[in-house]
Parts: C-alpha cells; sequence; structure tokens
C-alpha cells in the first residue's frame, strides 16, 4: 500500500519500471525531468535501496528493485539494547 503522502522524489521513484533496465535518459523522459534530476532521484534511490546501477556516464542504466518508495525498516527487537 503506498503512503498517502508521497514526495516529489518517491512520485518520480514510482514513475520507473519495476525490474527493467532503462537507461538514465529513458527514466528522465518517463520521469519528464531533465538528465540532471534524474540523476538526482537515483542518487536518492540508490541510498534507500530502491534502485540499482549499472554501467557509468551515458551508458548508465537504472532498474527499481522495490515496488514501494521507500523499503521498510528491518529493525530486530533482539538487536536492541
Amino acid at each position: 500500500m503506498l503512503p498517502l503522502f508521497m514526495t516529489t522524489t518517491d512520485r518520480t521513484l514510482m514513475l520507473l519500471p519495476f525490474e527493467e533496465w532503462i537507461s538514465i535518459g529513458t527514466a528522465a523522459r518517463r520521469a519528464k525531468i531533465d538528465k540532471g534530476t534524474a540523476l538526482s532521484v537515483v542518487r536518492a534511490g540508490r541510498r534507500r535501496g530502491i534502485l540499482c546501477t549499472r554501467g557509468k556516464g551515458t551508458a548508465q542504466q537504472v532498474m527499481r528493485i522495490h515496488p514501494d518508495p521507500r523499503r521498510p525498516s528491518h529493525c530486530s527487537v533482539g538487536s536492541q539494547r
């Protein structure tokens, strides 16, 4: 279930296809943003564990690997001290 409030970054991440490699340029076109903004969104998505990338420079590709805009935290009760 998607949250009621989503940031612009979250919405943009959800516009990317799930489990399909696409170029950064294609990702920018799908999200209707410029390439520089797309690169920022990709960095945020990688930090959150939502996206994977491969390649470098103009050949870089991105794939969404998580179906939701934010990965749930997996905190174990036993690990808290």
